[in-house]
């Protein structure tokens, strides 16, 4: 298999089809730029982008327990067409290996993985700044 290097989109056949319509790896340039690339990689024989919007960082209490690092957003995309696109947009410093298996799950329309699945790029043993004392001097 390739490695998936950033900017990287992948994008289902179906765009509506939940949790995500595909996937989308940005360069990490700016929301201006990032958007800009998206427009640019978006297949020409689908509905053009209209508008986009974020899902606020406190719209699912499951993501505001992920440390910020290692959250995904969700991209709602509006199409021409009138129907709507949501991507999985995945952190610019996420490791190739990682944003490889995320842009594929959200990729394929035969995933059984849910959106809960898709908010935390962190992979393996708990970070270290979640190990911190408390007030008197015990791990949490």
């Amino acid at each position: 298999m390739a490695t998936v290097s950033s900017p990287a989109l992948r994008l289902q056949r179906d765009l509506t089809r939940r949790p995500y319509g595909g996937g989308w790896w940005p360069s990490g340039s700016g929301v201006a730029r990032e958007v800009l690339d998206l427009v640019e990689q978006w297949p020409a024989n689908l509905p053009s982008i209209l508008r986009y919007a974020y899902i606020s960082d406190d719209w699912d209490q499951s993501e505001s327990r992920v440390p910020p690092r290692y959250r995904t957003r969700t991209l709602i995309l509006s199409l021409s067409d009138r129907s709507s696109c949501r991507l999985l947009q995945i952190p610019t410093d996420t490791p190739a290996d990682v944003a490889e298996e995320l842009l594929a799950r959200a990729s394929d329309a035969d995933s059984t993985w849910r959106r809960v699945d898709f908010v935390s790029t962190f992979r393996g043993a708990p970070p270290a700044e979640a190990a911190a004392p408390d007030a008197a001097g015990a791990l949490r």
